[in-house]
């Protein structure tokens, strides 16, 4: 396994295609590792190219994050410095993926869940190679800059109704702010906690599979 500037996992498509094949990366989140989104695996298309990246900073063994935060009765407070120096190394990360597993620089997705869904956000508003960005129970990625251009990536924004960690308020915002700077945005909401489940899988292999 090529050593990439974040320590990873990563499984080859299942079926070959010819030429590069299209990448997908996972990010987890909070107090997770890299390991956690690879079970979406069975249910992601066979020709891609599977890169799940274990963020920056460990809390405990096992157990990593993107940048810390805290609940305070003004809300989630966020270590920016953390999240711009995680943004920086995965940034760095992604491109290396797609030159070490010689992927189709044309095609490349990025998938995260809860912490990474808004680092997925900010590899979509920011890089310009993302042809399709998937934000299950995120974030808002508006937590380190605003953005005026409109991105050339298509989002996905999935939220559960009960969700008791990330309010689904926060998914609302985060397809609000995108659909303001015109960007291609689908939303969905599913009767569910803090969690993925089959019914946000389907939206999300349905997103992928339409951009393949």
């Amino acid at each position: 396994m090529p050593e990439l500037p974040l320590r990873h996992e990563a499984l080859a498509p299942r079926i070959a295609v010819d030429g590069p094949a299209p990448l997908i990366i996972l990010l987890h989140g909070y107090g997770s590792n890299e390991e956690d989104l690879l079970q979406l695996a069975p249910y992601l298309p066979d020709t891609c190219q599977l890169v799940s990246f274990r963020a920056p900073f460990m809390l405990r063994p096992g157990s990593n994050c993107w940048f810390e935060i805290a609940f305070t009765p003004e809300g989630m407070w966020r270590d920016l410095a953390q999240a711009a120096q995680a943004y920086k190394v995965l940034d760095e990360s992604i491109t290396a993926a797609i030159t070490a597993y010689q992927t189709d620089p044309a095609r490349t997705f990025v998938v995260g869940f809860s912490q990474g869904g808004g680092m997925a956000g900010m590899c979509g508003l920011r890089r310009n190679d993302i042809n399709g960005t998937a934000i299950l129970s995120g974030i808002n990625p508006w937590y380190l800059d605003t953005f005026s251009e409109t991105p050339s990536s298509d989002f996905l924004v999935v939220h559960g109704t009960f969700d008791e960690v990330v309010t689904v308020q926060t998914g609302h915002e985060t397809r609000d702010n995108l659909r303001a700077i015109q960007a291609n945005v689908q939303y969905a909401e599913v009767p569910i906690g803090h969690t993925i489940d089959l019914r946000v899988i389907a939206e999300l292999t349905k997103f992928i599979g339409a951009r393949l």
